[in-house]
């Protein structure tokens, strides 16, 4: 099928705003359903903007194909560009204007990666009468708790690398569109992200250089997430967190076990699942996780290649991305029977054993949750020790902190996403390291997996990093899955004082994963105090990070023995 293009329809908004939007439809005169993704990262970026989906193949499947630029960003006006402020309004209002155009059939479909998934949740949330179906892609929920926060640490190195790379360079055209201005400028940003570990140690980060403080024309929203270090009733009113209640339509959620917005993806499922506005929507939305990292649907993840099965160009070599989707909107916008309403709700990539597998729900029902006792001796095993308290200890120097290797990052290229050998870390003298024995026979685990400390600190504040790593024959280590705690945030939510060298105990979510461990493979748990530059440093001091001026060593103490049992809780999946 021939299709035309259309380049940069006005929008206008209630308000008098007016966006753009790039149009990919039949030429065959007609109305069509049409497929809406709204994007801050230039419509015309082909490499993005087709990522998951193709507008191309789409027109040519029989679908008028929506692509915008959002408020503040690139052909479409508004001011300058703050996160998701705008998204709800300006989704409801997109949503009636592309219903109403003389090549739609007045019924639309949302679809996107990150943060255009998540513009295709809160277009959801308005209720739009005209919105039939959703596929995000690693779509965000809450900007507090699996965004640009995590247990009360902020992912600092996330929150640099999208301000300024990803948002920056367009947002310094359109504030200084003069050259003798602009390209300067330009190069000072090139220089820091060049920089980009020296430039997240300067103090405090809350004068951040690179942000500029003093530019509100720039990234002014860097220094609004500082001032929101907890959660309030400003960052929930971002993104589509409490709100699927007012979704009524099935959605399709696409994640990536690696995927630094997996756990935001695994909620937006069970909330559709539990509480979505209709019963369609509760019974039809699905989840689909496969092995990636953040934008990343390649067999290769890390260090490891997970077999040409999990490559999103022939998903269990059946389909690729596009094709998949489209089936999926085909069922839910054009009515054909083509039978993806009748899969399986849930298609999870099991890592090792490295193939696709059709699950009733997540979690799995079938999964048995098991401890692994951190020992003493730095053994890890099934059995609880009887012995009396014993403890392991490190001085965690926030100057020097233990170095980011893989997990569920963003961060310039020299930092490897996913599943990498953990030789930089292991070894260090901040670093406590626990090992099983050999394992006799395969172990699947897949669930949420956590760990329970119990913990001491000298400092008034402090992290405790937990990372859970398949130890391969070859002494190999990879990092499956991880997580971290601030002890002032160990309640979840509201900042609490920290008494130094008082024992606490405290659960450290891992968030997910599914792998199996391999006979011959070993279990290895790291704990430790920093991530960076993935995480912002804790200072120890009981400062806010962000604003500290200071820096103080700390030491940690983790307890183990009969009346404090630090251990790990792995969902295991007994053998069939």
């Amino acid at each position: 099928m021939s299709i035309l293009i259309d380049k940069n329809l006005p929008v206008p908004l209630r308000d008098g705003v007016t966006l753009r939007a790039d149009v990919y439809r039949p030429a065959a005169p007609g109305r069509y359903p049409v497929l809406l993704q709204r994007t801050p990262y230039n419509k015309e970026l082909w490499p993005i903007a087709a990522m998951t989906l193709d507008p191309v193949r789409a027109a040519a499947a029989g679908y008028a194909v929506v692509i915008q630029d959002v408020r503040g960003r690139w052909a479409s006006e508004g001011g300058v560009f703050f996160p998701y402020r705008d998204e709800f309004d300006d989704g409801r209002d997109t949503l009636s204007w592309a219903a109403g155009q003389d090549w739609s059939n007045g019924t639309v479909g949302c679809y996107g990666l990150s943060y255009m998934g998540g513009t295709s949740w809160l277009a959801a949330a308005t209720g739009h009468p005209a919105l039939r179906a959703l596929s995000p892609t690693t779509a965000p929920c809450d900007f507090y708790h699996d965004h640009f926060w995590r247990g009360g640490a902020l992912n600092i190195g996330l929150l640099a690398m999208w301000s300024m790379r990803a948002i920056g360079p367009a947002a310094l055209i359109r504030g200084r569109p003069e050259p003798a201005e602009f390209y300067p400028l330009l190069v000072r940003l090139v220089d820091d992200l060049d920089d980009f570990e020296q430039v997240l140690r300067q103090l405090p980060l809350d004068r951040f250089a690179p942000a500029r403080p003093d530019d509100e024309r720039f990234v002014p929203f860097f220094y609004e997430f500082l001032r929101h270090s907890e959660p309030d009733a400003w960052t929930e009113s971002l993104l589509v967190a409490g709100r699927h209640d007012e979704v009524k339509v099935p959605s399709l959620s696409i994640a990536g076990w690696h995927d630094l917005l997996l756990n935001a993806d695994l909620h937006h499922y069970r909330a559709m699942r539990e509480g979505a506005g209709s019963e369609l929507a509760r019974r039809h939305s699905r989840l689909v996780i496969g092995p990636w990292a953040h934008a990343m649907f390649h067999n290769v993840v890390g260090d490891l290649d997970m077999g040409f099965r999990a490559n999103g160009l022939l998903l269990d070599l059946k389909e690729d991305l596009t094709k998949f989707q489209l089936r999926w909107f085909d069922r839910w916008m054009k009515d054909e029977k083509n039978g993806i309403d009748e899969e399986a709700p849930v298609k999870i990539f099991v890592q090792g054993a490295n193939r696709w597998r059709d699950e009733p729900d997540w979690p799995l029902a079938r999964a048995r949750t098991r401890p692994w006792y951190l020992n003493g001796d730095g053994s890890l095993d099934r059995r609880r020790r009887e012995a009396g308290t014993e403890a392991r200890s490190y001085v965690y120097d926030p100057a020097d902190p233990c170095p980011t290797a893989g997990g569920t990052l963003l961060l310039p290229t020299q930092y490897t996403p996913g599943p990498v050998d953990q030789h930089r870390v292991l070894g260090r003298r901040d670093v406590l390291d626990y090992v099983s024995a050999v394992l006799e026979a395969d172990l699947e685990v897949t669930g949420p997996v956590r760990a329970v400390l119990h913990v001491a600190t000298s400092g008034r504040d402090t992290d405790f990093l937990v990372k859970l790593c398949d130890v391969h024959p070859d002494g190999r280590s990879y990092n499956v899955c991880d997580g971290i705690l601030r002890l002032s945030f160990r309640d979840g939510r509201t900042r609490q004082p920290v008494t130094p060298h008082e024992r606490l105990c405290i659960e450290v979510d891992l968030w997910s994963t599914s792998m199996v461990f391999k006979a011959g493979h070993r279990l290895r748990v790291l704990v430790t105090s920093s991530d960076f530059p993935r995480y912002d440093r804790n200072p120890n001091t009981g400062e806010l990070a962000h604003r500290a001026t200071r820096l103080e060593p700390a030491l940690q103490r983790v307890f183990h023995g009969a009346d404090c049992a630090s251990h790990l809780l792995l969902p295991e999946i007994d053998p069939s």
